[in-house]
């Protein structure tokens, strides 16, 4: 079963079990700029100085990122990546859970907060697709193997987001970081694509940035 980078983000940060969603804020962000990095790959949008361009609006049959991509191209004045991560936020979430739903991959459980306020929860409803998409990171992260591009993009969003610990045990952190980093400063020789995962780089590690500031704060 096909998922995209967004959907692969989205499964991982769930528990199996409960449903509930880990590091929610850090792979908000990451799940969208999933949506933008995924329509690079597809050659649909590439970054022209500070701008992020349309450069084919052709549908690619997938709706969450169509739908991306039509908002891109609708918007008159242009933006940076890291704009459109931000705006794209909220979209690009719905769009990944509805689309594992619809896939069957995950089940919505309705529930109440405190017994009062409506609440959803979405366990695992098919365990494969994420079992094989943990295989697939352990062999090139900690096995070394050579990525192809999708997986080197989802290394690079999941690095960046400071997301390690949804697919690495302790034990293997430290190594599994800086493989990633590796990947992520490296893989990339193409220089339209290594500006805009350079764009990506920077929003995402800025935000888990901000958002451990605000968990600490928050605690103190």
């Amino acid at each position: 079963m096909e998922t995209t980078l967004s959907e692969q983000i989205m499964l991982l940060s769930l528990d199996d079990a409960t449903g509930t969603p880990r590091l929610q804020v850090q792979c908000e962000f990451a799940i969208s700029s999933a949506s933008v990095l995924e329509l690079a790959l597809a050659g649909r949008v590439r970054s022209e100085g500070d701008h992020l361009v349309v450069t084919d609006s052709a549908p690619l049959g997938i709706p969450a990122l169509d739908g991306t991509l039509q908002r891109i191209a609708a918007q008159s004045e242009r933006e940076d990546a890291q704009a459109w991560i931000f705006r794209l936020r909220k979209p690009a979430v719905d769009d990944a859970r509805r689309a594992l739903l619809e896939k069957g991959v995950i089940r919505e459980e309705r529930t109440r907060r405190w017994g009062i306020f409506p609440a959803h929860r979405y366990p695992e409803a098919d365990g494969t697709v994420e079992s094989r998409l943990r295989r697939t990171l352990a062999a090139v992260v900690l096995e070394g193997q050579e990525p192809d591009a999708r997986t080197a993009a989802l290394v690079v969003l999941l690095h960046s987001g400071g997301l390690h610990e949804l697919v690495f045990g302790e034990a293997d952190r430290a190594a599994a970081r800086k493989r990633m980093s590796e990947l992520t400063e490296g893989h990339w020789a193409e220089p339209v694509m290594h500006q805009l995962v350079n764009s990506v780089h920077l929003a995402l590690t800025t935000t888990a940035a901000a958002t451990t500031a605000a968990v600490v704060n928050t605690v103190v």
